[in-house]
């Protein structure tokens, strides 16, 4: 199962709340130097029209130009084999566990750790409590990023699934579908596939006879559901059901194999979670391969019956596997480039090893045998109670995003440790690597201070440095300082009291992506 994400964090009115504020063309309050704040979509040398910025308010563990937004961050540890890290972004879904609230629903980050772009939870629908894997697809044959959001039920959601595109605005907004009764997808899996259809997983409280596993009779238990849902219409294509095909004496979960089904379980108020659904994927011949993490096991399903082909794992598997080769509580089945099945292992909770970890099965149909092609350990010992998933990157390599144990990692594909990074308090259901170009709607923030003049872009993904012109008037301003930019957030030296004072956003190439200037009243 999954715990319960945090709920997101009333955004604080404040003193710095008011220094910041962020507008054109009307009196605004100023920040400490007594500069207002106005920001322009193009270079200020331009004719553009100067652009509104949004208001940020916010608390004091935010950054100086967001204070909407939380701070956040990976730690990098470079590995032996640093040199060949994957070119791309990581996409998360951070939840600070040990927090009562927080701020942050989604984060883009680059291969140092610092955030390109942090969506606040005050951006999303009021109606929504709960965000979870975000992750970058394709749709209509443009990058597209998706995450879920809904509501939470202690280990699964009814919600739906949200699209932006490359300047984070909305594309579409995908939820219930019909079908068995669905109240709306689970945050679990949501793929779009070649077809502009989207492949997701949902949980429906059935009425079910648990009696051979000593429960009641007339109990209740969460299905498990596949649906294929054509996106444009919101037509379902394709509907499985586990209850219809998996027994539930199948289950593994710890309170019926303890023969302890307190608090009322297998209620209607309290359906037994018998299945777990927690990844659903198209298999190289056209099947699906469906991961039940209470059931210990992994299904190939024909797509035109709905029959199980047959079962991985678990009381009823029809390969033989040793005891080392013996997964649990397994999460992101996949079909691996070289034809073998690939599992997070999580081995937990309860233990069943001192380590999570990624194992690759080699299936022997005809002799009915599952072998360990190979497996992969984490850099330190790691038991990851919940969440985890393993993807392969375009390179080769292989990330692995460690869930409920605040952490991830690329590795070769000789499984040497490219880098490890942490993100403790945070952790997230699923870590992703992708390409990514992000460019804004909205225009870089600036604030000054003193003599410091702090810049950010949310979401901008292509800014190499940041330069910074000064003046008496947009006129006679010239170019004061370039920098790097460093992290998020950049610090420039910046000359005091200087009447006028702008910031352009450059790309690798020197090119002005954005810009944003000051001016005293």
């Amino acid at each position: 199962m999954t715990p319960s994400p945090r709920r997101r964090r009333p955004l604080l009115l404040g003193s710095t709340a008011a220094a910041f504020l962020v507008l054109s063309g009307c009196s605004v309050p100023s920040d400490s130097t007594g500069q207002a704040v106005d920001s322009a979509e193009a270079s200020p040398t331009d004719d553009a029209p100067i652009a509104q910025s949004p208001v940020f308010e916010g608390d004091h563990d935010a950054y100086r130009t967001r204070p909407d937004l939380e701070q956040f961050g990976a730690d990098i540890t470079p590995g032996p084999a640093a040199e060949e890290a994957y070119e791309g972004v990581i996409v998360l879904s951070p939840r600070n566990t040990e927090a009562e609230e927080q701020s942050i629903a989604n984060a883009v980050l680059d291969g140092n750790g610092d955030p390109l772009w942090l969506q606040s939870f005050d951006a999303l629908d009021d109606a929504n409590d709960y965000v979870h894997n975000a992750l970058v697809q394709t749709y209509d044959g443009e990058p597209v990023l998706t995450w879920w959001e809904g509501s939470d039920q202690k280990g699964h959601g009814y919600g739906e699934v949200v699209m932006v595109d490359s300047s984070y605005q909305e594309v579409r907004r995908v939820s219930a579908a019909g079908g068995l009764a669905v109240e709306g997808p689970d945050f679990h899996e949501f793929r779009i596939t070649d077809q502009d259809t989207m492949l997701w997983v949902a949980y429906v409280p059935a009425q079910t006879d648990l009696s051979g596993i000593g429960g009641p009779q007339d109990g209740w238990a969460l299905d498990g559901v596949v649906q294929e849902v054509d996106i444009a219409s919101g037509d379902v294509l394709f509907e499985w059901s586990a209850l219809d095909h998996v027994p539930v004496s199948a289950t593994r979960h710890v309170a019926v194999t303890d023969q302890d089904w307190g608090e009322a379980l297998g209620t209607e108020e309290n359906p037994l979670d018998y299945f777990h659904i927690n990844s659903a994927q198209i298999d190289d011949d056209g099947s699906l391969l469906v991961s039940g993490r209470n059931t210990h096991a992994v299904y190939s399903i024909d797509v035109e019956t709905g029959e199980v082909n047959w079962t991985l794992g678990g009381t009823d598997s029809d390969f033989e596997l040793s005891e080392e080769a013996y997964f649990s509580w397994q999460h992101d089945a996949q079909r691996d480039e070289d034809g073998t099945i690939r599992i997070f292992d999580n081995a937990a909770t309860p233990a069943y090893r001192e380590n999570s970890r990624v194992l690759w099965l080699e299936l022997d149909e005809d002799a009915g045998t599952a072998g360990i092609a190979r497996q992969l350990d984490p850099p330190e010992p790691r038991l990851s109670d919940y969440m985890a998933n393993a993807s392969r990157l375009d390179n080769g390599n292989l990330l692995v995003g460690w869930g409920w144990e605040h952490y991830y990692t690329e590795y070769t594909p000789d499984g040497e440790v490219v880098y490890d990074a942490a993100t403790a308090p945070f952790d997230s259901y699923r870590a992703y690597a992708a390409q990514w170009t992000g460019t804004p709607a909205e225009p870089p923030a600036l604030v000054v201070d003193g003599d410091s003049a702090y810049v950010s872009w949310n979401g901008a993904t292509e800014v190499a440095q940041w330069r910074l012109l000064a003046g008496a008037d947009e006129a006679a301003a010239t170019e004061h300082a370039v920098v790097d930019k460093d992290g998020f957030e950049t610090r420039i030296p910046a000359p005091p009291a200087a009447p006028y004072l702008a910031v352009e956003a450059l790309d690798a190439s020197g090119e002005v992506l954005g810009a944003s200037f000051v001016h005293a009243e």
